[in-house]
């Protein structure tokens, strides 16, 4: 009879709990990232897609630019360790640090990441981190 008592116990939490926990996943959004120079957008998008920050990436050209638009899962707390998105070489664009900024403050506002930060390297190039 205790045994039984105990799987009703068992069963009934089991019911309970799980609508809590699928709540608590965060779902998929898919967004536009935002407006890239001609090319970069593609650039970009296979960059996050192969961090693991998106899946999905596509790109549809404008009059300004690459439209940016990534399938991903949005964040409310920063990552345990920065992760590089990608590094813009000034002999790919024209201004990498602008470019750098950009992307790192979209994927801010949409909640791809919590936080950025751009680091400059050799002959002007600028890397993306996220958390």
């Amino acid at each position: 009879m205790r045994k039984i008592h105990v799987a009703a116990l068992a069963a009934t939490v089991t019911a309970v709990l799980a609508p809590a926990a699928a709540q608590a996943a965060p779902a998929r959004s898919t967004e536009m990232l935002g407006t890239y120079g001609f090319g970069r957008a593609a650039v970009i998008g296979d960059a996050g897609a192969a961090a693991g920050l998106w899946r999905s990436p596509t790109v549809r050209s404008g009059f300004a630019g690459d439209d940016l638009t990534v399938t991903f899962t949005p964040r409310t707390t920063p990552r345990s360790s920065e992760k590089l998105v990608y590094t813009a070489a000034f002999n790919e664009v024209a201004d990498a640090q602008a470019e750098c900024r950009q992307v790192g403050a979209d994927g801010v506002a949409r909640r791809v990441w919590v936080s950025f930060r751009c680091q400059t390297g050799f002959a002007p190039s600028y890397t993306l981190y996220v958390r």
